[in-house]
């Protein structure tokens, strides 16, 4: 007893590693220091702590009565990478007697730096989460050490489900975690390569529908559609710009149709009433009074006839008073009217007439 009794025996250091494991089990198990819980959750705040706090920052505030610009939160930069477990968890029994190796130092800026710059050569953002299996499009991304990417969210649930911090893929405990956006700004940049291709189309078949509507194809039966769409657009165009007032169509024919006949009627009374000899030589007497020596139609003198042997040409007395040659007359009446017309107008007054042949 008294040779053993300055040093430690070799069941007291199986009784203190027994200890150390087990103390670095219980540690594992209670889920502390995970890299994306969130830390109003894990660590409640004291209030005794937080009172002498507000106590200690107090300050006597004096009113000069002038009013100040409310000076709102600071607003950090949405992109901002940062790392979510900057300090190691502190280190257990176990740990500290050497049978397990104690945590990795936090990573430097320069080793964050080849860690992404290995994950980008991977295309690991361009992938799908391998958690969940959906894109990362903007929700908050992560980046572990070993240089996989998840989810923040998936992260978080795996962590909890696995009760202890082990890489999804990889399998390597005791990683440290960073936040970063590749995943958001590669998604952005698709986004505005799907907008600008979507506006590019949108312009290219503008212009070609323009040029399909101004220029003729070459292809025969395309150049024939063409011109028959063209013809058709013109025709509905023409009719869009008619008015098709039915009614007032058929009320304006029946005011024509009334007034045509009034016209008719007027003519009838003028001209159906035949006209005696006496009437006949008062018409005479004008003609003679007018003093006409040739003829209104063919310019040449009435009474001069068309050759030496043949006798005069006969003459016209119309009873308007206008004397013409009787068969330049025939001829501007079949030209005018024809035969089949009731009624002829004078060719120097318009009115309607009746005629008696003459012999100069």
């Amino acid at each position: 007893m008294l040779k053993n009794k300055g040093h430690p025996s070799r069941r007291d250091n199986l009784a203190v590693t027994a200890v150390a494991l087990q103390d670095h089990i219980l540690h594992d198990l209670q889920l502390r220091n995970l890299s994306v819980a969130d830390p109003s959750k894990t660590r409640a705040p004291k209030g005794e702590n937080t009172s002498r706090s507000l106590k200690r920052n107090t300050k006597a505030v004096i009113d000069t009565g002038l009013q100040k610009t409310p000076q709102g939160p600071k607003e950090e930069d949405p992109e901002k990478e940062y790392v979510l477990d900057p300090k190691p968890p502190p280190l257990t029994l176990a740990q500290r007697l050497g049978l397990f190796e104690p945590p990795p130092p936090p990573l430097s800026a320069e080793e964050w730096g080849s860690v992404k710059q290995r994950s980008v050569s991977q295309g690991d953002s361009m992938q799908p989460c391998p958690i969940c299996k959906e894109e990362f499009q903007l929700r908050p991304q992560v980046l572990l050490s070993c240089s996989h990417v998840f989810h923040r969210a998936c992260l978080q649930a795996f962590e909890r489900f696995a009760s202890k911090k082990t890489c999804p893929l990889c399998r390597k405990s005791q990683y440290q975690t960073r936040v970063i956006h590749d995943a958001a700004r590669l998604f952005k940049a698709t986004c505005a390569t799907r907008i600008q291709a979507c506006w590019r189309g949108h312009v290219v078949r503008t212009w070609y529908r323009d040029l399909r509507r101004t220029r003729p194809p070459t292809d025969p039966k395309l150049r024939r559609r063409f011109f028959e769409e063209k013809f058709t657009a013109i025709s509905q165009r023409l009719l869009r710009s008619y008015h098709t007032d039915i009614d007032e169509l058929f009320a304006e024919i029946d005011h024509c149709l009334a007034i045509n006949r009034s016209v008719l009627q007027q003519l009838g009374g003028q001209c159906g009433r035949q006209l005696t000899d006496g009437d006949w030589q008062t018409i005479q007497a004008q003609a003679l009074r007018r003093e006409t020596s040739e003829c209104s139609i063919c310019l040449t003198p009435l009474s001069l006839s068309s050759g030496r042997s043949q006798r005069p040409r006969e003459t016209a007395l119309l009873s308007c008073s206008h004397v013409f040659h009787h068969a330049c007359l025939r001829a501007l009446e079949q030209f005018s009217w024809g035969d089949s017309s009731p009624f002829h107008a004078c060719p120097l007054c318009r009115s309607c007439y009746q005629k008696k042949i003459l012999e100069s």
